[in-house]
């Protein structure tokens, strides 16, 4: 988005937490009371690029599984928004570098702009 409006777009900025997990977490959600309603299949291409700040752009489409574990037919799932693809804008950022990052994901976002 360009012009008076573009200062006042909201982002989500939130602390991540990165953690390895065993191919057993699926029995550990169930353990913990979690049920598992469908899964989803993304489908997509990740794009890095370092400008001032490693910027990472996603875009993919997700398909809902008819059966579960079910990835090798593909062709056989719902689309969950056909016709629409997210793009997804990250780069990380710490409490010293907020502003350069935000700059940096800004002025990159002026090229993706319509």
């Amino acid at each position: 988005m360009r012009g008076a409006g573009a200062d006042q777009i909201s982002v989500l900025v939130w602390p991540m937490v990165e953690s390895k997990a065993s191919k057993h977490v699926l029995r550990l959600f169930y353990l913990l009371g979690y049920k598992l309603d469908h899964e989803l299949l993304r489908v997509g291409f990740a794009f890095h690029f370092q400008r001032r700040a490693k910027i990472t752009v996603t875009v993919s489409s997700y398909t809902k599984l008819l059966k579960l574990h079910a990835t090798e037919s593909i062709d056989d799932n719902v689309p969950v928004t056909p016709g629409i693809q997210m793009a997804e804008v990250t780069a990380p950022a710490s409490a010293e570098n907020y502003t350069e990052v935000a700059a940096a994901v800004s002025s990159f976002c002026e090229y993706l702009a319509p």
